[in-house]
């Protein structure tokens, strides 16, 4: 099994180290060492399953290798294990067909479900007299089969667990008298007629599930022999007539579940009687009447769907009593009356969904609080009063649909706290006031429907426009004012309507672009930019001013660009500027406490200390804005003008004061000297 298979788990299958067979990992073995048990379900291995296992564990009387991952087609050595007691092969990836499994008499455990066979059903296994567990389920690759008369032959079975195994035809009577059965299931097939009243004979019987399948007529009173059951499943099927009153008053019933039928009439009402009775599923069928007002009471409710009937009346007020109810679903039906209140203390809930009925009301707040809810539908109603601010409080909320209703009030902005809403219709209502901007903290959401309201208020689109998420935004038959903001385009090209409202201005152009114009009629102020030159005649073309006030904003934004584009340039040339300076002034001469700065008009031969001793009054011949100018006549005649100036310049860097004096020192120098050389 080593060679052939492959795993970590297998890591501790190691002969090398001298460990005993017998101790391996889910390996048991009997007195005298004969491996009698292999257990490796749920091991992730893969490979191809031995050859001739049997042939090396004649012993073998447990095989588990259910939930890994096999290649090839049944092994058929399997049917040498004359001594095989449990075969587990469930969720192996198995291919081909089976054999004649009738070898294997002493087989107790049969499952060889979730796999890929093909070809005819085993129906030898109704040789295996010995069985107690047989286990098909979901294998679809069977040709069509019946199942046999000759099942009852299996005496001994406790679960015959048949679901979507190609299986046809009738249900033979003859199985009532398996009367071991504690489990049979089969679901998900082809099978057609009445159900046989044989199965009341089945008096161990605790699960009986035939939902998805062809079957016909009524339900047989002697199911209400079953006094074990507790889990019945018809659903998806044909049947008709009423539910019978048998069936309501079993003893130990749990789950009833006849969804997706035909059936008439009235709920029983011995129903309510129930203290074990958690799960009902009764919709789309063609029920009628009253639902027992005290169902509920006696059980811990965990799920009620009477949903797609005709079922009249007020709900139901005990339901929550248990605190366990789960989902409360009775949407197209016919009820009237109020929400009772005590639905607000189904702190449990999960889904509640009571729309398309006739109650009236107000909604207890309570619901629309719910922290564990993810749907809470009450739309298409005749409810009344407003949203509350405990709204915040359903932090698991998801979808809320109260469309149709007669909701007044405003939309509080606390709905914007409930941060898991995907989808919120509100549509059809009395609602006023202004659309919150807080909505657009609801990031997940991607169905906003509020038409059909008194909203009043402008368009918040920085706030619309961040719901990055929204696929359909309808918005239409209201009283909103102002124009459509510019940001809402943003959400292009989901559907969006903003029809219907005193909306005014221009319609911005991606919206025309895309499509969407009709989505604005209704709004006598709205108007198309003449640019476009539409020929909608639902839509004037925009004013002048309109136009006018498009292009002077175009201009603005222009010319404020432009006056940054300059600010920027005019800033790098005045910092060139300086670096230039400090570059040019760090080449002047200076001592001490003076400056000086000489400027050559040709080629001259002096010594500094007698142009420092010349700088005296007699030889000022003006001054200037940055100092006094000189005429000094040097020993070899040549004649220069010198300019004493006390520095400016600073430890850092020279600064823009200093540059200009250089500039006017450079001016007053040659004008002096060009009026004392003449």
């Amino acid at each position: 099994m080593k060679k052939s298979l492959s795993g970590n788990s297998l890591i501790n299958w190691d002969a090398i180290t001298g460990t005993p067979i017998c101790n391996y990992t889910r390996i048991s073995c009997d007195d005298q060492e004969n491996i009698v048990q292999i257990d490796i379900s749920g091991w992730s291995v893969s490979g191809k399953f031995p050859e001739e296992i049997c042939s090396y564990l004649p012993k073998l009387r447990v095989l588990r290798v259910g939930q890994n991952l096999f290649h090839g087609e049944f092994s058929r050595d399997i049917l040498n294990c004359s001594l095989l007691e449990e075969l587990n092969m469930t969720s192996t990836h198995l291919t081909g067909t089976l054999p004649d499994l009738s070898p294997l008499k002493s087989l107790r455990l049969l499952d060889l479900s979730y796999n890929f066979f093909t070809g005819e059903f085993p129906l030898s296994v109704t040789n295996l007299t010995n069985l107690e567990v047989l286990n098909f389920n979901e294998n679809v690759g069977f040709n069509l089969w019946q199942l046999p008369e000759n099942i009852s032959r299996l005496t001994k079975l406790k679960s015959m667990i048949l679901t979507t195994c190609m299986l046809r035809g009738k249900i033979p009577p003859s199985i009532g008298n398996m009367t071991s059965l504690i489990d049979l299931e089969l679901s998900g097939n082809y099978l057609v007629g009445r159900i046989p009243a044989e199965l009341g004979l089945l008096k161990n019987l605790q699960q009986l599930e035939l939902y998805y399948n062809q079957l016909e007529g009524e339900i047989p009173e002697e199911l209400g022999n079953l006094t074990e059951l507790s889990d019945l499943d018809m659903s998806v099927n044909k049947l008709k007539g009423e539910i019978p009153e048998s069936l309501c008053q079993l003893p130990k019933i749990k789950a009833l579940q006849l969804y997706n039928n035909s059936l008439t009439g009235e709920i029983p009402a011995v129903l309510a009687n129930s203290t074990t009775l958690n799960t009902l599923s009764l919709y789309d069928n063609f029920l009628t009447g009253k639902v027992p007002q005290n169902l509920g009471r006696s059980s811990a409710m965990i799920g009620l769907d009477l949903s797609e009937n005709q079922l009249s009346g007020n709900l139901p007020g005990g339901l929550c009593d248990g605190g366990k109810l789960l989902y409360l679903l009775v949407l197209q039906n016919m009820f009237s009356g109020e929400v009772p209140q005590s639905y607000a203390k189904c702190e449990s809930l999960i889904r509640f969904r009571v729309s398309y009925n006739n109650l009236v009301g107000e909604i207890p707040d309570g619901i629309l609080a719910l922290p564990h809810a993810s749907i809470i539908d009450v739309g298409y109603n005749e409810l009344s009063g407003s949203i509350p601010r405990t709204i915040s409080n359903a932090k698991n909320l998801s979808e809320l649909f109260m469309q149709s209703n007669r909701i007044s009030g405003v939309i509080p902005s606390e709905i914007s706290l409930v941060i898991n809403l995907v989808k919120i219709d509100l549509s059809n209502n009395l609602l006023s006031g202004p659309l919150p901007s807080e909505i657009g903290k609801l990031r997940r959401l991607n169905l906003l429907l509020l038409q059909g309201n008194k909203l009043n208020s402008s368009i918040p689109g920085d706030s619309l426009s961040s719901l990055k998420s929204l696929n359909v935004l309808d918005i239409s038959s209201n009283l909103l004012t102002g124009n459509i903001p510019e940001s809402l385009c943003d959400l292009l090209p989901n559907s969006m309507n903003f029809s219907n409202n005193k909306l005014s201005g221009p319609i911005p152009v991606s919206f025309i672009k895309g499509g969407l114009l009709g989505s604005f009629s209704a709004n006598p102020s709205l108007c198309v930019p003449s640019y476009l030159k539409s020929s909608d005649p639902n839509f004037s073309l925009c004013s002048n001013s309109y136009d006018r006030k498009k292009i002077n904003y175009i201009w603005v934004i222009g010319i404020s660009v432009g006056i940054i584009m300059v600010g920027i340039v005019l800033f790098m040339k005045r910092w060139f500027s300086k670096e230039r300076a400090m570059i040019q002034n760090e080449d002047t001469l200076s001592t001490s406490i003076f400056s000086y700065d000489i400027k050559s008009f040709h080629r001259l031969s002096f010594d500094l200390r007698e142009i420092i001793e010349s700088m005296l009054d007699k030889n000022i011949v003006g001054y200037g804005g940055s100092g006094t100018v000189y005429k000094i006549v040097l020993k070899n005649r040549e004649v220069v003008a010198v300019k004493k100036l006390w520095s400016r310049k600073g430890k850092d860097s020279a600064s823009e004061d200093q540059l200009t004096l250089d500039k006017e020192l450079k001016t007053e120098v040659e004008n002096s000297w060009k009026r004392k050389a003449q």
